[in-house]
């Protein structure tokens, strides 16, 4: 049972009911969320409400609590506040007593809301997308394989960025699909920051839980527009720049692999989701081409990555 109540959004100084727009959805939100690009007219597909319940939040050196499940998911972060999301369209957030109402925008623009896209039917991919001349290019890896830094090397060329972080693709199960841009931010780490330089971004305040990379807004080199699958790499970090085109068995257990809900664990996969992935995978193992990028080291090196793929987007026919 929900005993949450409305809370007041000037006790933490918020404008209530503003709308955003991102991942395709239009967005009612008593939480300010800088990030997001502002809509206005449209009727809201997404809710997010602040709310009250009393709860007490245990200390901030706790470990943060998930419960999944197909109707309703529940995440807390002792340092920042709870989050219960509501499929189809609502989000209840808590935040801990005092803290910065900027700080909620991280785990609400990032876990929290990819639980809701994945609930509406979205299949998620861990990593960063851009539109290169038309075309969706997306980079999958491992944790720091360098996915945002690889982007921004990409943003630094003129491209334009889709989403970063989680790649949102809606409508393959209807034999099409395409990526849904969600908004003009990047996580980078300092070094890289400063290595790529890009113009007319501003940096977000730090997150406590998360220690080696900042959250930049782009001023400018956003793209708005969905498109299809296009073509996704997996970093490799090496000491040669090369790639190497997976077949569809392959592509397959690449896409498995880095699905958003993989973060998780096992318990982050529902009956639901799990049923969804095997159709989903397979898909988009069909509809998009994937490889492997052999990135090097030295950032310095990274205008060479951009190079190569354009190089092979060029080509009409790419992949063996």
């Amino acid at each position: 049972m929900n005993n949450a109540t409305l809370a007041e959004p000037a006790a933490i100084g918020i404008v209530p009911a503003t709308r955003y727009r991102a991942f395709g959805l239009d967005i009612a939100s008593d939480v300010e969320l800088p990030e997001l690009v502002e809509a206005q007219g449209a009727q809201a597909d997404v809710e997010i409400r602040l709310v009250n319940t009393g709860r007490t939040f245990p200390s901030p050196e706790a470990e943060a609590e998930f419960r999944f499940g197909d109707d309703e998911c529940f995440l807390l972060y002792p340092q920042i506040g709870a989050f219960r999301v509501l499929p189809p369209g609502l989000i209840e957030v808590e935040p801990v007593p005092g803290v910065d109402p900027a700080l909620l925008c991280f785990p609400l623009l990032g876990p929290v809301i990819a639980l809701l896209l994945q609930a509406r039917g979205a299949f998620l991919l861990h990593g960063s997308a851009l539109n290169v001349g038309g075309r969706a290019v997306c980079f999958l890896g491992d944790k720091g394989a360098g996915k945002s830094t690889t982007a921004g090397a990409f943003l630094r060329a003129g491209h334009s960025l889709l989403t970063d972080d989680i790649v949102a693709i809606e409508g393959l199960e209807e034999g099409g699909g395409s990526i849904l841009p969600a908004f003009p931010q990047v996580k980078l780490t300092r070094e890289a920051s400063m290595s790529l330089a890009l113009p007319e971004v501003r940096e977000r305040p730090k997150v406590p839980i998360v220690l080696y990379k900042e959250r930049f807004l782009l001023g400018r080199g956003f793209a708005q527009d969905r498109l299809p699958p296009g073509l996704f790499l997996l970093l490799r970090r090496s000491d040669h720049l090369g790639i190497q085109w997976l077949d569809p068995k392959e592509r397959m257990k690449a896409f498995l692999r880095f699905s958003y809900g993989t973060r998780f664990g096992m318990r982050g996969i529902t009956p639901a989701t799990a049923a969804c992935h095997a159709r989903q995978c397979p898909a988009l193992a069909h509809r998009a081409r994937a490889a492997i990028l052999s990135v090097p080291h030295d950032l310095g090196r990274l205008s060479e990555v951009v190079a190569l793929v354009e190089a092979e987007l060029s080509r009409s026919d790419p992949a063996p």
